[in-house]
């Protein structure tokens, strides 16, 4: 089983050819282009197959005996940092880098099959989160820094899902759950100041969780839907316990301990509600990302985030558009001189850390994306739908002037667009 998994992960990795950000965290806001035109809503809005991973209840809403749905993501993430990091003779020098990571692939594939009149059977496999940067090469200013800058840092999380799920419902209400089989590759490596590289390639790990969900129709025109997401626990040897330790994170004695090789996958939960009224859909969903609560994201002092999401959509016989809005606050606070202690204060560089690690290599800062898309009937059994997201760039400055990088100012926007061609029969 392990070994089939696995030969299926080469096949998607062979699609996605670089780590991946994504609006809500290191989360896609929506895994299919329906979702993804509407704002990343589909806890109460049937998109497709894809409702496996945002309420499995809503597959009962499946109008054909089958369907199948592949979609592919072209990402582009432009992050550029600033740093006011110097050297001895001339502390005011900086330092100004784009990301090199480049344009993603990020693939999505599922399908369905009725069962009988209530029950409806589901399974995709989905590029769900990911993110990362890369620093290397240094010339110009960063050659007359050494390589304090940003230390050629280069990092890379890339998160996907296998879900079977098995959903019941009727025109009232509906149930559902989804198994969920996670694969994730986590790398961190970069040069110290005195030129020794810390990193040991990638490693990469297997987790489960589940998915729940739940519908209810009051009205024929009105669904509410409820969803919960559990959190997946993922371990990563050496990966963050050797990037840490080579910054000296964790080793204050008051400090709590924030070495750990895991990096959970947080839990979720949410609401939402979906009104059409003739030809129009209107959607809503609002949901609770535990940042806090996940292990190595609240080492690294992630906060909870709430997630709004908005759309709507015009469906016609054989075409629909759809537009939508998404914002979720930054979940990355400034934690310079953040001590993490019990029964006081004490110095530490600790916070400063945080802030590299996670404005410089993890930059899941962006918070409002504009959305929009739409689909065509091919004929009676094919269609094709697509959608574009625009986030526009945040800014935030932040000090990393106890490790070597003086002020840190992130700059961080992000374009996508989804093609999804889908077989009904």
């Amino acid at each position: 089983m392990k070994r089939s998994i696995k030969l299926a992960v080469a096949a998607a990795v062979a699609l996605t050819s670089t780590a991946a950000f994504a609006t809500n965290g290191d989360n896609l806001i929506g895994f299919s282009a329906k979702s993804r035109a509407m704002g990343g809503t589909g806890i109460a809005n049937f998109n497709g197959a894809d409702a496996a991973l945002t309420n499995p209840a809503l597959l009962a809403k499946t109008k054909t005996n089958n369907s199948f749905s592949f979609a592919g993501t072209v990402f582009n993430s432009d992050v550029k940092v600033e740093s006011t990091a110097g050297n001895a003779s001339n502390p005011a020098i900086g330092v100004s880098k784009t990301s090199d990571e480049g344009i993603s692939m990020i693939p999505a594939i599922a399908l369905s099959h009725r069962i009988n009149d209530d029950v409806v059977f589901g399974l995709g496999m989905y590029g769900t989160a990911g993110m990362g940067t890369d620093w290397r090469g240094s010339t110009g200013l960063d050659n007359m820094l050494g390589q304090v800058d940003l230390y050629n840092m280069r990092s890379s999380l890339m998160l996907m899902q296998f879900a079977p799920a098995l959903a019941y419902g009727n025109d009232t209400f509906g149930v559902g759950v989804t198994a969920i089989v996670q694969y994730g590759a986590l790398s961190i490596d970069y040069d110290t100041s005195d030129a020794t590289h810390v990193g040991s390639g990638t490693s990469n790990d297997f987790g489960l969780g589940y998915d729940i969900g739940a519908y209810y129709n009051p009205v024929k025109e009105l669904t509410i839907g409820l969803n919960y997401k559990s959190a997946i626990d993922m371990e990563y040897k050496n990966q963050i316990s050797d990037a840490a330790a080579a910054f000296g994170y964790g080793t204050n004695p008051l400090a709590l301990p924030g070495k750990s090789d895991h990096l959970e996958q947080p839990a979720e939960y949410g609401i939402g509600v979906a009104y059409n009224m003739g030809a129009m859909t209107y959607t809503m969903d609002v949901k609770e990302i535990k940042w806090s609560d996940a292990k190595g994201y609240k080492d690294f002092g992630w906060d909870d985030q709430t997630v709004y999401a908005l759309g709507v959509k015009y469906s016609a016989d054989d075409f629909w558009l759809g537009a939508g809005f998404n914002y979720g606050e930054n979940p990355i606070p400034n934690n310079t001189n953040a001590t993490n202690v019990t029964g006081g204060f004490a110095p530490n560089t600790d916070g400063d850390t945080m802030n590299l690690f996670n404005y410089a290599m993890f930059p899941a800062t962006v918070e409002s994306a504009y959305t929009i898309g739409g689909g065509y009937s091919l004929d009676k059994t094919m269609s094709i739908d697509a959608a574009f997201t625009y986030t526009p760039e945040v800014s935030d400055t932040v000090s990393a002037a106890t490790v070597g990088a003086g002020n840190v100012t992130t700059k961080h926007s992000q374009n996508a667009l989804t093609v999804a061609l889908n077989f009904d029969f």
